[in-house]
């Protein structure tokens, strides 16, 4: 009886993640700079919060910690907010067979200032 369970519990088991889920996921961050001239508008994450969509057993490998590269994310230089969220394209390339559908909504406001005592990217010095 006790065999019969195993057995029936884990090709359930099987079954279930074979098909393909949507789900939020804590994605780890690495953030690209020059930390010597800039620093970040506001503090920056080590992870972000996305929603994505795949495979159960990717998913539970993603949700496990397993196969987690960083997102290498290069950051946009001082006076460019960026138009868009410079996080997409590192994700997409670090979640592999995942499919990232949605980023944080204020994504878009990752981006760089001068440091202390650097000029502002618009001046000219001689």
């Amino acid at each position: 009886m006790g065999i019969c369970l195993l057995i029936a519990s884990t090709l359930w088991l099987l079954h279930a993640l074979s098909r393909s889920y949507t789900a939020p996921l804590e994605y780890p961050v690495s953030w690209r700079y020059n930390a010597q001239r800039y620093h970040p508008a506001r503090p920056l994450p080590p992870t972000v919060l996305v929603q994505v969509r795949g495979a159960g057993w990717r998913l539970l490998s993603r949700a496990l910690g397993l196969h987690l590269p960083p997102a290498e994310v290069h950051l946009r230089l001082p006076g460019t907010p960026p138009l868009r969220s410079p996080l997409r394209p590192p994700l997409r390339r670090a979640l592999g067979g995942v499919r990232l559908l949605s980023l944080p909504d204020d994504s878009a406001s990752f981006y760089l200032t001068p440091g202390p005592g650097t000029p502002p990217a618009d001046s000219v010095s001689d």
